[in-house]
């Protein structure tokens, strides 16, 4: 046993970039001839694999999230995000390379530990080998989902990513096919559930974690039952509450561990991770904050219509529009070749006059039904949605409606612990899941669990009688729309359940003749090549995705 865990340590101490604390940097000085005299030496390196999802997550985020119709950039950029945001794959992405690699160096560090312990000697080495076995199951769920098609679509013979469990680091693996890997989550994820013996904070691995990602695994396999199992798991057990409308912004400000909602964050820590305040960083393209930050990647119109329904939802604490004169009031619309126009407008209580050609008309008003209005006017013949805001600032003609969900942890401009889990999510898998099995009313009391915590009055909740030409399902797609922004999961729930991605608004993604304005959940673009690096390195070993 000894040697196996030298040569790891030595082996995990190059590749993996070991840590022996979430709180400092990472801890590189294990040598073959210390780890007698290193106490905890095993547990550094587990932390060490927490250490490397740092690195992850920036990548991930941006392989997950850019894609989805929650954003709308300002302007064209050579950064290689711009082509996981625009669809125009390219093999040679450095961003999706990048996320390949973290996301490998993880299972790496994971599955070699793993294949060095041995359960059930002692509780300290079962917590470890269960933590372990959540993060490698973590990355193989996120890996399937950027590089392998939606579960639905043939999970049996569609590619995925290469298994690589073994404890050899020179291991030249296939790509495995959807259903393989998702097999494998499910057997780590079932494993790990036998093994953790405590609880330590939201920011490891627990058995709720892992209880967390089975109900999300599951949901997406279309194994309802389970996914409702195990989302009751999470919810019966007590140990997470939702946070109320006062203190919703939370989610983004406070510490993870200081986070009732939290099932699983990945922790960055004020004025260690961040020491310039956050140029480089998640936040930084979504707003700039006390000078920090670019602000030019904002919240879409296709979300800013669907958030702004109700004005009480609590949800809009994440978008700060930009104003430039709080003394004029515009009404902003968008027009057939997908700009923002507006008009100045003034308010006369719950009317809103404008002046066209010399003559005043009122912006059309229609009831929400619960106490307020949306407004439209005509434009070209068509009617038009008109968000109401003072005057705005803009990059390039778009408006800046900066996104704060991922900005301002503890006070610090772009400080932001990414979530994982949440309990708001749990709901809502639940949710989903009643809905695919015919259970509408049950669906709607979850779904109406979140709009009543965002502050939504009653005339705003959801019952079996006021859908209309709505499912239940498609309930729960706004609602998860709404509440999950931001945080990697509109993409993958768009396509996996047969949508087709509406991306008809402003932005550069729809700068060039060759621009998606949708995308069909079986286009080839759905998902991301191999890495061109990766495919060399295999030998040809890995085939490319059409």
């Amino acid at each position: 046993m000894k040697n196996k865990i030298q040569r790891y340590m030595l082996w995990a101490c190059i590749v993996v970039f070991s840590a022996c604390s979430l709180d400092k940097d990472p801890y590189t000085a294990l040598t073959n001839n210390s780890i007698d005299d290193t106490p905890g030496a095993i547990e550094a390196l587990s932390l060490g694999n927490y250490h490397t999802l740092k690195s992850w997550v920036e990548n991930w985020h941006r392989v997950t999230e850019y894609p989805s119709d929650n954003v709308s950039l300002s302007g064209t950029t050579t950064d290689n995000f711009f082509y996981n945001y625009n669809y125009q794959r390219i093999v040679t992405n450095s961003r999706v390379n990048s996320y390949w690699i973290n996301s490998y160096k993880i299972i790496a560090g994971t599955s070699s530990l793993l294949s060095q312990l041995e359960e059930n000697v002692d509780d300290e080495t079962d917590q470890i080998i269960a933590e372990n076995l959540y993060l490698r199951s973590l990355m193989y769920f996120y890996l399937t989902n950027v590089f392998g098609r939606p579960y639905d679509q043939n999970p049996e013979s569609s590619l995925s990513v290469p298994l690589k469990l073994a404890d050899d680091p020179f291991e030249n693996l296939p790509r495995a096919t959807v259903a393989e890997v998702y097999e494998q989550i499910e057997t780590d994820l079932l494993k790990s559930l036998t093994l953790f013996k405590e609880y330590k904070s939201n920011i490891y691995g627990s058995q709720y974690a892992a209880e967390a990602l089975l109900a999300r695994v599951y949901l997406y396999m279309g194994d309802n039952e389970k996914a409702i199992e195990y989302a009751n798991k999470v919810i019966d057990s007590g140990k997470f509450s939702l946070l109320t409308a006062a203190n919703y912004k939370q989610l983004a400000t406070a510490a993870p561990e200081n986070n009732s909602e939290v099932i699983f964050a990945i922790k960055f820590v004020k004025d260690v991770d961040y020491s310039d305040n956050g140029w480089y960083t998640i936040g930084s393209m979504y707003a700039s904050i006390d000078g920090a930050g670019w602000g030019e990647m904002y919240a879409s119109r296709s979300y800013l219509e669907q958030l702004r329904y109700y004005p009480e939802d609590a949800r809009q604490q994440f978008v700060e529009p930009v104003v430039t004169d709080d003394s004029e009031l515009h009404a902003y619309y968008v027009t057939d070749d997908y700009k923002y126009q507006s008009v100045k407008v003034t308010q006369q209580g719950d009317d809103y006059v404008y002046s066209e050609n010399g003559v005043n008309k009122n912006l059309i008003k229609e009831s929400n039904g619960a106490g307020s209005y949306v407004y439209f006017l005509e434009k070209d013949g068509k009617k038009r949605t008109a968000l109401i805001d003072k005057k705005l600032d803009n990059r390039n003609g778009y408006l800046k409606y900066y996104i704060l969900k991922c900005s301002g942890q503890e006070g610090q401009a772009h400080l932001w612990s990414p979530v994982i889990s949440r309990l708001a999510e749990i709901y809502l898998i639940r949710a989903e899941a009643y809905a695919k099995s015919g259970q509408t009313a049950k669906a709607l009391e979850d779904v109406n669990v979140l709009r009543e915590r965002a502050g939504i009055p009653e005339a705003g909740l959801w019952n079996t009688g006021n859908l209309g030409s709505k499912t239940a399902l498609d309930v729960v797609m706004d609602e998860r729309k709404l509440e999950l922004a931001w945080e990697g999961h509109r993409k993958f729930d768009v396509f996996r359940n047969g949508y087709t991605l509406d991306r008809a608004y402003p932005g550069t993604h729809i700068a060039n003749e060759n621009s998606y304005y949708q995308i069909q959940p079986d286009e080839k673009v759905v998902i991301e090549y191999i890495p061109e690096q990766q495919i060399t390195l295999s030998n040809g070993v890995l085939k490319q995705n059409p």
